[in-house]
């Protein structure tokens, strides 16, 4: 257990500004700063094609990788890309959403195994 609640203000503070940063321009960004060669990583299929149509209209040819956040290593399944990997920022998110939660769980854990009973 998270006695002092560091968790859960820790998962608040990142939810609040992942709803803040909606509509800032992160994609367009992301679009902005690739160059043929690159490849993007994005959580589900209809975030593939979606990206995948914005780049065409930029005439860019940017690799696309589905790859679920829960397995991050599953990117080492696929070849090095000949430019740069970059995490699209839905990708990002939820994988530090899940890797604070899993923390506030591998604490709980740690600490109902290490305790005696009462």
């Amino acid at each position: 257990m998270d006695h002092f609640g560091i968790g859960a203000a820790l998962l608040g503070a990142a939810q609040i500004y992942f709803r803040s940063a909606r509509q800032t321009g992160r994609t367009t960004s992301l679009l902005e700063s690739v160059k043929d060669g690159d490849r993007i990583v994005v959580r589900t299929h209809q975030e593939e094609h979606h990206l995948k149509r914005m780049l065409e209209l930029r005439g860019l040819k940017v690799g696309i990788l589905v790859i679920d956040p829960s397995t991050p290593g599953k990117v080492f399944e696929h070849p090095t890309s000949q430019g740069r990997t970059i995490f699209d920022h839905m990708w990002v998110e939820k994988f530090y959403e899940m890797t604070l939660k899993y923390a506030s769980k591998e604490l709980d854990h740690l600490q109902r195994e290490s305790s005696g009973f009462g």
